[in-house]
């Protein structure tokens, strides 16, 4: 035997009495040992080091782990980096802590798994790497403030660009980073080139309303998408082609479907052309879906495109009435009916590529351009969207088809408020504060309660899905509430000693006083003896996703609140002048969180203004009637108050902060939450320095709105 083959199993003999060493004689048991240490042997010192290391640590824990992990690591080292060995191992002892033996030695055994799942870690691009960049690319492109969200599958439903949690098809991130943008692109061109306008979605609800029509409709108007990005975006269009089907069926059948609808690819080609070939194509075979093209859910679209037109064309209408208002100096109700006279029109022009674009859009009032403020623009270009042009209904200030017949003007302008008491039951008058004045301008404000017809049925379980780590974490925190308790000192008897009252009997004692026998405390439950008032704003700047924010915020407080049972109600406030304020009833103090209630919530939607000095004195009313101990009334608001008429500035501050203090002086504590950037200029004025909270991201209202809540009743 020659030195070198002698020194080497000299070696292989000292690593093994080691190993055995380490793991307790429990490695000396494999069948196959001798060949265990002789690929150990083969392995660089600081390999063998790291065994002899975690051998070690392994054993004491169990050293029947530490011999199998001895018994692979061979393998592991052949097949992995260094520092992936590390992970392999982190993985097998947080199962061994978690789940025991068995599910440590599997993840043991598993390293092919576990390679791949590395490979496929290491390659994969995933949403939270990818949403803050496509946030800000989306928008660059143009067109509605579109959110990103994450999804099992890839939509739009027009307001949002639902995208997978991560994306690993490709071996090099780069790749799959560009596929999720590529994605996102084809996603937002469905909304900005009127895939989904009012009257494609009219089309499909009169005539092809199938599953199998949509899939057909959603290969035709892929062509004509990726057209017209070829055409407006030609380096997207360039990345797009690197990521097309190759294999040949998928080509042929591409191919075919765009030689039989080269009408599509023509620059004027519209969704209703692809409507019209969707016929054509009844009998043909479909082609699979391109890498970076989403799915079509048609009710999705119709839920969010529908509740959206009636939001917009409210918010509209607002906007032309403040138009009209300002430019007229309209500022009491007897002058509004002059502003029927007025004619408002709006001329869009087209720019250089044939595209409709909310900045060449000029509104005149009887032929005099009018200055638009960029959240108009951005409103009517979100508008042409949906239509392909202004609908003339929503450019009518005038339209009030929430009111009823009872509440219209009467031909001097002005509704009779003592007719109004009388006739409609559920209708208020109240006052409210004048600074100009400093005074009371009695019975001036006339209000309606209504009730929030019913809304959309599938909010409640999308928000309660998309919140529920959210609602997991509120409720801890609302059970935490529940198990604080109050201490009772100088007891008899008790849970514990009462240091004070200990320190005191002491000195007694030692002046010869008689001890005192209350040496205990004793904890108490805190007995919760509440009533609070949600006064949710309603008024048409809500729009979009403040209001969906709103919704999501009660539908989690409320699932909360089951826990506490605390004594609450909700109402929305909105209205137009002094003559049409209104409150709606969501949840009444007598009410449980049933059905109904749930789905009230979900039909909260933006109206009118936002005169809050009346809502105010209403609910708070309400709240006084109310047998408690604690009284609370909590807005939620996103702006100043601000109303038709000169309801505005410090008029509708004043009197805003006057019924507060009306609210005060009859036990009633007001906070304010608010997302207004602005409210530091006005809300400690109304509410004061400490009752009022500013959120600074509409995202995170939900959990805010629950800590603050939280943070007030106890």
């Amino acid at each position: 035997m020659s030195v070198q083959s002698r020194q080497n199993l000299l070696n292989r003999i000292r690593i093994k009495k080691d190993l055995e060493k380490l793991t307790i004689e429990a490695f000396a048991r494999h069948s196959n040992a001798d060949e265990i240490v002789s690929q150990i042997a083969e392995l660089s010192d600081a390999q063998q080091q790291f065994i002899y290391k975690w051998a070690e640590l392994i054993s004491a824990s169990n050293h029947e782990l530490g011999a199998q992990f001895v018994s692979l690591a061979p393998k592991a080292f052949a097949t992995m980096r260094d520092v992936t060995v590390q992970q392999w191992l982190d993985l097998v002892l947080q199962n061994f802590d978690n789940h025991g033996l068995g599910a440590a030695i599997a993840a043991l055994e598993n390293i092919d798994g576990f390679m791949e799942k590395t490979k496929i870690e290491e390659v994969q691009c995933s949403f939270n790497e990818t949403s803050g960049f496509l946030q800000h690319f989306i928008r660059g492109l143009g067109g509605r403030d579109l959110k990103i969200s994450s999804d099992l599958e890839t939509f739009t439903n027009t307001e949002a660009l639902f995208l997978p949690e991560a994306v690993d098809l490709f071996p090099a991130p780069q790749e799959n980073f560009t596929l999720y943008k590529l994605t996102a692109v084809h996603l937002w061109a469905q909304t900005w080139y009127g895939t989904w306008q009012h009257q494609i979605l009219e089309a499909f609800k009169d005539t092809y309303d199938s599953s199998d029509h949509v899939e057909i409709f959603n290969r035709l108007e892929c062509i004509r998408l990726d057209a017209c990005i070829a055409r407006d975006f030609p380096g997207l269009n360039r990345e797009l082609q690197q990521f097309q089907l190759h294999d040949s069926d998928s080509v042929e059948l591409w191919e075919s479907w765009r030689s039989k609808s080269i009408e599509l690819q023509e620059a004027d080609a519209t969704a209703a052309d692809s409507l019209k070939l969707i016929d054509k194509f009844s009998d043909v075979k479909l082609p699979p879906l391109q890498a970076y093209q989403g799915v079509m859910y048609l009710d999705r679209i119709r839920q969010t495109f529908y509740s959206r037109v009636e939001q917009e064309k409210a918010a509209l209408q607002k906007a032309l009435e403040k138009i009209l208002e300002d430019n007229t100096g309209t500022e009491n109700d007897a002058e509004m009916e002059s502003l029927e006279n007025q004619t408002l029109e709006l001329s869009q022009a087209e720019d250089n590529d044939g595209q409709d674009s909310n900045m060449n859009l000029q509104l005149t009032l009887d032929g005099q351009p009018v200055d638009m403020s960029e959240d108009l623009k951005e409103l009517l270009g979100s508008i042409i969207q949906d239509f392909g042009e202004i609908p003339d209904s929503h450019m009518d200030p005038s339209e009030q088809s929430d009111y009823s017949d009872e509440l219209l003007p009467q031909s001097n302008g002005e509704a009779d408020s003592s007719e109004l008491d009388l006739q409609n039951e559920g209708t208020f008058q109240y006052k409210e504060w004048d600074c100009t004045r400093q005074r009371f301008r009695e019975d001036f404000c006339t209000l309606r309660e209504l009730t929030v017809p019913p809304g959309d049925e599938t909010f409640i379980d999308e928000t309660l899905e998309k919140h529920k780590g959210v609602l997991k974490e509120i409720k801890r925190s609302f059970e935490a509430v529940l198990g604080e308790s109050r201490p009772q000192r100088r007891q008899c008897d008790g849970d514990d000693i009462d240091l004070g009252a200990l320190i005191e009997a002491y000195t007694d004692l030692a002046r010869g006083e008689e001890m005192s026998e209350h040496l205990y405390t004793r904890y108490k439950n805190v007995e919760r003896n509440i009533a609070v008032m949600f006064m949710v704003d309603m008024s048409g700047s809500t729009l979009g996703w403040v209001n969906n924010a709103e919704r999501e915020s009660l539908v989690l407080l409320c699932e909360a609140l089951q826990l506490l049972g605390d004594r609450y109600a909700i109402f929305g406030f909105s209205g137009r002048t002094n003559k049409r304020c209104e409150v709606y009833s969501i949840k009444e103090f007598n009410e449980s969180y049933s059905e109904v209630v749930k789905q009230r919530i979900s039909g909260i939607r933006p109206k009118a203004y936002t005169r809050m000095g009346v809502a105010i004195r209403h609910l708070g009313k309400l709240l006084q009637d109310t047998q408690a101990r604690t009284k609370l009334l909590i807005t939620l608001s996103d702006g100043r108050p601000e109303d038709y008429g000169g309801y505005k500035g410090q008029y509708g501050i004043e009197d805003t902060r006057h019924a507060l203090l009306e609210m005060k002086q009859e036990g009633v504590h007001a906070f304010c939450i608010t997302i207004d950037n602005e409210a530091q200029e006005y809300l400690p004025h109304m509410y004061g320095n400490a009752n009022y909270a500013v959120i600074d991201e509409v995202e995170k209202l939900p959990l805010k709105v629950a800590d603050i809540y939280r943070r007030l009743t106890t």
